[in-house]
């Protein structure tokens, strides 16, 4: 399956420079047989001088998250340690305070993935955390992973292949939905992505809702301003309304109104404060 390039790429870490100072990433590949259903695996640590918090903050995107969380690691929903579902983030961005040592070690499905494996609805878990073990047969039992342990991603894979198998035809409409999304312009409309995908709105807007979670028109929201953090973090020096025309929206105000909405801050401070981080 191609690689993720818009509306559904990996989350974009907010500033890179200065995560990749504090912490550690790795995304290794599942087994093939579950690539239908999983995007990758991921293994995060950290380690932090006493007394230090650092707030690591990504713009997220259209999945949902199994994760085995352990050590100095509190967002929202989920204070202490634990194994955890969290559905699609659809209103903000995506805050996790880090002190001292830990680590998460996680399952990103591709989108509508998590529903077809299942067969639970995706928008009932929209913008909410939930104990793994309420959701998923013997989740418990990923309590002790740990992202430095050798065999971690042969215990995902054994558990994940362990789920029942499913048939689910509309899963495979989803993916086709996602891979024209993927192939669009920045500028395409939710009426047009439909018609692209052979199906009226309304059937879109209820495929997109249950496997996914958010309706196309948030897809393609997302998708645009993830294009703009990116362009942004590659350097790019040209004008902020010209950005806006090549991405889709109808004028620098609107980039900047739905950019900051999920930021936290304009698309001209943020370039800004990137420069300053690297040049420290």
């Amino acid at each position: 399956m191609p690689a993720r390039t818009k509306a559904t790429s990996n989350g974009i870490i907010l500033d890179p420079a200065q995560f990749a100072r504090v912490a550690t990433l790795d995304r290794p590949a599942p087994d093939p047989a579950l690539e239908a259903w999983v995007e990758h695996y991921w293994l995060l640590r950290w380690q932090l001088p006493s007394g230090m918090t650092y707030r690591s903050s990504t713009v997220p995107v259209s999945s949902c998250n199994l994760t085995v969380e352990h050590g100095g690691c509190r967002r929202h929903g989920a204070a202490t340690g634990g194994v955890f579902v969290t559905g699609v983030v659809s209103r903000r961005r995506f805050d996790v305070e880090l002190t001292g040592s830990g680590g998460v070690v996680g399952v990103k499905f591709r989108p509508g993935g998590f529903t077809a494996l299942t067969g639970l609805d995706a928008a009932a878990l929209r913008d909410r955390v939930v104990p793994a073990a309420s959701l998923l047969p013997s989740a418990e039992g990923l309590a002790d992973c740990r992202p430095d342990q050798a065999d971690v991603v042969a215990r995902l894979d054994r558990y994940l292949l362990g789920l029942p198998a499913r048939r689910d035809d509309d899963f495979a409409t989803l993916r086709r939905a996602i891979e024209i999304l993927e192939s669009a312009e920045p500028a395409i409309t939710a009426a047009e992505f439909a018609d692209q995908c052979g199906l009226g709105l309304r059937s879109l807007q209820r495929l997109c809702r249950r496997y996914v979670g958010v309706g196309p028109q948030w897809l393609i929201a997302r998708a645009r301003v993830h294009a703009a953090i990116e362009r942004l973090h590659d350097g790019d020096d040209a004008p902020l309304a010209e950005l806006a025309t090549d991405l889709g929206w109808f004028d620098q105000a609107h980039m900047g109104r739905d950019f900051a909405a999920l930021v936290g801050e304009p698309p001209g401070a943020y370039r800004d404060r990137q420069r300053a981080i690297e040049r420290s």
